[in-house]
C-alpha cells in the first residue's frame, strides 16, 4: 500500500507540476521578467555606490549568485522544482485521504477531489497570501525569517480550523473559525517602508501595476494546480488505494 500511494504521488506531482509550470510560462514568468528590468536599471544606476542598498537586498542578477538563464534553462529549473513541490503535496494529501477513509469518512471521488484541491489552496496559499502576498522581484519586505514563521504559523493554523469547520461536529465549528483567525489576529510581518524603492516614479507605478498582476496571476496559477492536485488524486485514490483503505488492509502504512 505504500508503494502504491508513493506511485500515486509521483503521478500527480508530475501532471500536477507540469501544469503549474505551463500556466506560470504564461502568466507568471513575463511579469517576473518585466519586473526585473526595472531591478537591473536600478542596479545599473547604483554602480559606484556599493553602500546605498541593503546587504539582504542583492539583486537577482548580482555577479556572485547563481541563477539559470532566461529560456528553456529557467523553465526548466522551475519544472523541476514544480514536479518535486507537486509530488510532496500530493503524498499529503493521499496519506489524508486514506486516514479519513480509514476511519469510515465518506468515499473519495473526482468530484470530492475539486474540494480537496480547493482546501489545498486556501491552506497553503490563499490563507497566507492574506497576510504576505506574494512578492516581484525588486518588492520590499521584512526579515525573511519573520515571513517564514508567519507563513508557518498561517499554513498550521488554516489547516487545523478548515479541517475543524469542514470535519468536527457542529459545536466545534466555531473553534475552527478562531483557529483560522489566529494568523491575521496577530498579524503578517511587514517591510515599514515603501514597498518600492526604484528612483523613477513612472518606474514605480509601473512595479505597483506588474505588483498587482503578478498577485492575481499567482492566485490563479496556484488554484490550477491545486484543483489538478485535487481531482487526479481522489482519481487515482479512489482506483487504487480506497477499498484497501477501508477494510484497514493489514500492509497498509
Amino acid at each position: 500500500m505504500f508503494r502504491t500511494l508513493i506511485f500515486c504521488a509521483c503521478l500527480v506531482g508530475l501532471v500536477a507540476g507540469l501544469a503549474l509550470t505551463a500556466v506560470q510560462a504564461v502568466g507568471v514568468t513575463p511579469i517576473i521578467l518585466a519586473a526585473e528590468k526595472f531591478e537591473v536599471v536600478e542596479e545599473a544606476a547604483s554602480a559606484g555606490e556599493p553602500h546605498s542598498h541593503d546587504e539582504g537586498a542583492a539583486g537577482h542578477h548580482s555577479q556572485e549568485t547563481w541563477a539559470p538563464q532566461d529560456g528553456v534553462e529557467r523553465t526548466l529549473y522551475s519544472a523541476v522544482a514544480n514536479i518535486l513541490a507537486g509530488i510532496g503535496f500530493a503524498a499529503v494529501v493521499l496519506a489524508l485521504m486514506r486516514q479519513l477513509r480509514g476511519m469510515g469518512w465518506v468515499r473519495v471521488s473526482p468530484m470530492k477531489g475539486v474540494l480537496w484541491g480547493i482546501a489545498g489552496f486556501i491552506v497553503i496559499f490563499l490563507a497566507p497570501a492574506i497576510g504576505l502576498p506574494p512578492e516581484i522581484p525588486g518588492a520590499e519586505a521584512a526579515v525573511l525569517g519573520q515571513r517564514q514563521g508567519w507563513w508557518l504559523l498561517a499554513v498550521t493554523a488554516s489547516g487545523i480550523g478548515l479541517g475543524i469547520v469542514a470535519l468536527a461536529p457542529v459545536r466545534f465549528k466555531l473553534a475552527g473559525v478562531l483557529i483560522l483567525a489566529v494568523p491575521h489576529l496577530v498579524g503578517a510581518p511587514h517591510h515599514g517602508g515603501p514597498v518600492f524603492t526604484h528612483p523613477d516614479a513612472g518606474a514605480v507605478a509601473a512595479l505597483n501595476e506588474l505588483h498587482h498582476q503578478f498577485i492575481l496571476a499567482s492566485g490563479v496559477t496556484n488554484l490550477v494546480f491545486w484543483l489538478v492536485t485535487g481531482v487526479l488524486s481522489a482519481a487515482l485514490f479512489q482506483r487504487y488505494i480506497q477499498d484497501s483503505a477501508r477494510n484497514g488492509a493489514p500492509n497498509a502504512a
